[in-house]
């Protein structure tokens, strides 16, 4: 399986990337220069298909973050480090003869000059040192050099943005490039290919649809759809099902088509989908997600994949929780409670998204989404087996009885 990386970042850094990649068969590279790293924002809208993305460092990164997200492919960018540092000033110590203390140096974050000292006890000077912000203006890190160079403060600069580089060699002032290692670039080109290659088999993956309806006669809502999602259906007993791929429904639901059919749907139509390595399988999944609908979610739908991780309610939300519990606590929980898997992903990610520990039954059924009546069973179950403990009391009213307040009494993160 050939894949296509295509990489933004620098004449320079495109160049070197071409140069390292000729030895390596099974991926090539399109290349797209820019001179100004925001620019790449702009060159994102221009791209053709391609297996992945990699972006020459964080800043062309931060500048596109936005753009790329309507491309469903990796995307990556060169992260700088501890070695890039480290090459560049042993490169500029032993060919400048400068001290490291008449260097200006501009990273992407300060750590990695400080691990570097660090690693070398403190032996060196400090060198100048300019944090790059994400969408902080080029001139400022051009000024930051120069302005340490005119007040004859450093000898040389060094910098990771390549304009800066020319600009300062325009202006009179010893500069050189951050060094990328070799071995850096063409790890994160096997990184790039790999995840790609993840990614294409698991988009390719079956994919069932399925219709159901009350009486009201959606066959052309069904064509529609059909088109949309590039699938095959078939009808039985007034359901329909549709078949395609992981792929094409994931790209699907990021389109503001598919959302405009999807809003002009019957308000009694159910749709859900599933995901699975057989069809079998999918429809299976396909069907179990339909079962989640609930009469007040009827303008929502779910899928299920095939790790058995529910997702949605779309549109209102694309998270997700576990439908099968394996972490050996948790099925000592399901096994004594007799709570389903939903259930217990949801109390965990219930227990995550609040900013204290002590919550409410009412607290609970908002986030689960049932009656106060149906989280209080679900906690008295909990409580018998000293899984949420009651830890206070709190009066909301003047009148009536307090509520208990509660806490979670299991130790398990994710």
């Amino acid at each position: 399986m050939r894949i296509k990386i295509a990489v933004i970042g620098s004449e320079h850094f495109c160049r070197r990337a071409k140069d390292l990649s000729v030895n390596e068969g099974d991926f090539e590279l399109e290349c797209h220069i820019y001179t100004d790293p925001k620019e790449a924002a702009a060159i994102i809208k221009t791209l053709k298909p391609s297996d992945a993305i990699l972006f020459s460092g964080s800043l062309p990164y931060a500048y596109a973050k936005e753009a790329v997200q309507q491309f469903n492919v990796p995307t990556f960018y060169l992260k700088q480090d501890e070695t890039a540092v480290s090459t560049t000033l042993l490169s500029v110590l032993a060919n400048e003869r400068v001290s490291c203390g008449r260097i200006s140096m501009d990273v992407a974050e300060q750590s990695h000059i400080d691990h570097v000292l660090n690693d070398l006890n403190g032996t060196i000077e400090l060198p100048y040192i300019h944090v790059l912000q994400n969408g902080g203006s080029i001139e400022d890190v051009i000024n930051f050099h120069q302005r340490l160079s005119e007040q004859g403060k450093t000898e040389i600069a060094i910098t990771s943005i390549h304009i800066v580089y020319e600009k300062l060699l325009q202006r009179g002032i010893p500069a050189r490039m951050m060094i990328d290692p070799e071995s850096s670039i063409i790890r994160s080109l096997r990184f790039a290919q790999q995840k790609a290659m993840v990614q294409k088999s698991s988009s390719a993956q079956i994919a069932v649809g399925i219709l159901q309806s009350s009486g009201l006669p959606i066959v052309p809502f069904v064509k529609e759809l059909s088109t949309i999602l590039q699938a095959h259906w078939s009808e039985s007993d007034g359901e329909f099902s549709l078949f395609t791929t992981k792929g094409i429904i994931e790209h699907s639901i990021k389109n503001p088509g598919f959302m405009n059919f999807f809003h002009r749907l019957p308000r009694n139509v159910k749709m859900a989908f599933g995901y699975g390595e057989t069809t079998m399988k999918a429809a299976e999944h396909a069907r179990l997600a339909l079962n989640f609908i609930q009469s007040g979610e009827l303008n929502s739908f779910y899928i299920l994949d095939s790790n058995k991780r529910l997702h949605g309610p779309y549109p209102q939300s694309d998270g997700a929780i576990d439908m099968k519990v394996d972490h050996p606590l948790l099925v000592e929980i399901a096994e004594k409670t007799k709570l389903g898997p939903a259930n217990i992903s949801k109390l965990l990610q219930f227990r995550q998204s609040r900013t204290t520990n002590q919550f409410s039954a009412t607290d609970l059924a908002l986030y689960m989404n049932v009656s106060r009546r149906t989280a209080e069973r679900t906690l008295k179950k909990l409580i018998e087996f000293e899984y949420v403990r009651v830890v206070g009391e709190e009066m909301t009213y003047k009148q009536g009885r307090p509520r208990s307040l509660y806490e979670m009494n299991f130790a398990i993160h994710y």
